[in-house]
């Protein structure tokens, strides 16, 4: 099955769906199955402690697939003191995707464009977007209200088609897509692929603890928090997981500031906090079960053909 898109063809993947990368969560075993699936699978840097880890780990992923992959890059020194050595491998292994957040690729756009590589960023207003934009970006992954992780605040239906008029860069859509026919609202609204997350934590490929999946099959959307108390930067959290660290909302600001003090010991609190208390999007409403990577790809494809052909007319 294909769908054709400005991002499929950009990425010359066969179907306009992007697995986010998830702290934590995404490692070569969920990448290669999305890749393998017809979409792109995704991983952050940050998932491994050392620039010879991630090495290890993009090898790890070469070895069972030759499809495109992407790599989410931090590039922030206080949350990822490390970008610019993870940078140098992800280029050296000539990774096809590289997915910018909390930061300006500027300094960085020509030279993964020189190696043949793609460049989306992370945007959630009008203004990052225009700056990413004029940074080099490829591509902009609009993170709307209800996303999983770092969110932000402004509702899908505004800002996929603000961004795509404004900015005129293809739009990726992310935030509270678990199945085709969210998929195919998002492409009505403008986007050219989207970006799914929480989904794809409910599966056997994932790296999420069971009990973490399970919160993920018993929650509802109004039982997810969005706050800047835990990380420092605006996210959505399973209030359950967040129920068991009461004090985490009043502790937090002490707890980043402290953090922001150093790098590596901010990473290492990073670590803790999102290993402790689980993130997810509004998307939990459409996760009834555990479900391999792979067939959930084919599942939102052919339903978002399927939505199409159902449509009033």
């Amino acid at each position: 099955m294909k769908i054709k898109t400005k991002i499929t063809e950009m990425l010359k993947i066969d179907l306009p769906i992007i697995a986010a990368p998830m702290f934590l969560v995404s490692y070569p075993e969920l990448v290669v199955a999305v890749s393998e699936a017809g979409g792109i699978g995704c991983f952050p840097s940050l998932n491994y402690r050392t620039p010879e880890q991630l090495r290890e780990g993009i090898l790890e992923i070469r070895s069972k697939t030759k499809k495109p992959i992407g790599v989410n890059l931090i590039l922030h020194k206080e949350h990822n003191p490390n970008w610019a050595k993870q940078f140098e491998v992800v280029m050296d292994l000539k990774v096809e995707l590289i997915i910018t957040s909390l930061g300006t690729p500027r300094t960085i756009a020509k030279e993964i464009k020189s190696n043949g590589s793609t460049l989306f960023c992370d945007v959630t207003t009008l203004k990052h977007a225009n700056i990413v934009a004029k940074s080099g970006a490829d591509a902009l992954i609009a993170v709307s209200q209800g996303a999983g992780g770092h969110a932000g605040a402004i509702t899908p239906f505004a800002l996929i088609p603000y961004l795509k008029k404004e900015v005129g860069l293809p739009v990726i859509a992310a935030g509270a897509i678990s199945t085709g026919s969210q998929m195919a609202a998002a492409l009505s609204l403008g986007a050219d692929a989207v970006y799914i997350g929480t989904r794809f934590i409910a599966t056997p490929e994932s790296k999420a603890q069971n009990e973490y999946k399970q919160m993920l099959i018993d929650s509802s959307p109004d039982e997810i928090i969005y706050t800047e108390k835990i990380s420092g930067i605006p996210a959505n959290w399973l209030a359950k997981s967040v129920e068991r660290s009461p004090d985490v909302l009043e502790d937090g600001p002490k707890k980043i500031a402290a953090g922001h003090a150093g790098g590596e010991k901010a990473v290492e609190q990073e670590y803790k906090r999102w290993r402790d208390i689980w993130s997810a999007g509004q998307g939990v409403a459409q996760i009834e079960e555990v479900k391999p990577a792979g067939e959930i790809v084919k599942e939102i494809a052919s339903e978002y053909l399927a939505t199409l052909n159902n449509l009033p007319r």
